[in-house]
């Protein structure tokens, strides 16, 4: 007798183990990344506040300077509420039209912390923070929280608005953002939560004095300024940037006001400071800061306060009258453990106690690109 055949199974079933397979895997990799983000809002002191930044192609090094806005709305105001920022690699922070301080990003430097609850009022209220990167790349970080019931009020993401050109009904509040009356923006671009990239995983830091309880008095003028024809050796007969050297004539601590003519494009500069007798050199040392102004913005404000006497402004205004500054003075105690070290010092050791060649910015490029040729300055590796 022959033996029955065995039929084989419907091609379908050979699909089958496959199928269930990648589901099984795809559901994984989703639980996984919903446990992830679960447990990222429980435990993270930012919630479920993201990285945000302008939308531009990574590519792009060219400077950057824009407003991050946000609105909300409170029924009534929290008895205590907690600001958290981290900013990198620059930022100025305003609530409600007043400046709550400032931040500048450094590896290791934890998040900073403001009470703000006496600057919320009930209905409509607006978080701004004005950034800026001198190489085109950073983020922002904020969570805005209600510490007695334990909640986040408002947190950074894709609902924030970035402006690129200043305009001061935003920074006031009054000018809506969104309508027919508002400038133009366009959407915040996520990076995504932390822990991401070199930023870490954010630790609280101490609550912080807000900018106008530290501040001492109204803004210094300097005693004396002037437009310098050229550094030295420069040749006078060649192009150069501007040289607005400004003097205080004592040693001050602060945040320095630096105010220019509105341009309808961003502008930017370098900032060289000094203590001592002499004023500082630019061929010497390298600048303390790169001066990113957003378009149409008057006044360029510090991110860090600082000590000295001297400010050279390099790269803005012509004139003599085109450029002035101003030191808004805060209390040396309480602003002791931001104020920014001297130029060339950074507190690293570098990898393995080498400390890498410092490397130009953009900024640096767009200001020097005028000098080249000059002897004494072209192929210097500290320019």
């Amino acid at each position: 007798m022959a033996a029955p055949s065995v039929s084989s199974p419907p091609a379908w079933r050979r699909w089958v183990i496959p199928v269930f397979v990648i589901l099984g895997v795809l559901l994984l990799a989703l639980g996984e990344r919903t446990l992830r983000e679960f447990l990222s809002r429980s435990t993270l002191p930012t919630g479920a506040a993201q990285w945000i930044w302008e939308s531009r192609d990574h590519r792009d090094l060219s400077p950057a300077a824009f407003y991050a806005v946000r609105d909300f709305t409170l029924d009534t105001v929290p008895a205590r509420a907690r600001l958290i920022v981290s900013g990198d690699p620059e930022y100025i922070l305003y609530l409600n039209g007043e400046r709550v301080g400032t931040g500048a990003w450094r590896r290791g430097v934890r998040l900073d912390v403001w009470e703000v609850a006496p600057l919320l009022q009930p209905g409509g209220n607006r978080l701004l923070a004005e950034i800026r990167s001198d190489n085109g790349n950073g983020g922002f970080l904020l969570s805005l929280e209600d510490e007695e019931r334990g909640r986040q009020i408002v947190g950074s993401d894709e609902s924030w608005r970035v402006f690129h050109e200043h305009q001061l009904g935003v920074v006031r509040g009054w000018l809506p953002l969104s309508g027919a009356f508002s400038p133009p923006s366009a959407a915040a671009s996520c990076w995504g939560m932390p822990s991401l990239g070199r930023w870490g995983r954010p630790r609280l830091g101490p609550v912080r004095v807000r900018l106008s309880e530290m501040a001492t008095g109204r803004p210094a003028p300097a005693v004396s300024s002037v437009l310098l024809p050229a550094l030295n050796h420069f040749p006078a007969e060649r192009p150069h940037p501007p040289f607005h050297l400004f003097d205080w004539g004592r040693q001050v601590t602060g945040y320095l006001l630096v105010d220019v003519q509105p341009s309808a494009e961003r502008a930017s500069g370098m900032l060289y400071t000094g203590t001592g007798i002499l004023p500082p050199q630019p061929g010497d040392q390298r600048p303390d800061a790169g001066m990113v102004i957003m378009a149409g913005r008057r006044t360029w404000m510090d991110a860090r306060p600082r000590r000295f006497r001297y400010a050279l402004v390099v790269g803005l205004g012509d004139t003599v009258d085109a450029v002035s500054a101003r030191v808004q003075e805060v209390d040396p105690v309480a602003a002791a453990a931001f104020v920014a070290p001297p130029a060339g010092r950074d507190g690293g050791r570098g990898v393995l106690g080498i400390v890498p060649p410092p490397l130009r910015t953009p900024v640096e490029d767009e200001v020097w690109r005028q000098l080249k040729g000059v002897p004494g300055v072209t192929g210097r590796k500290d320019l």
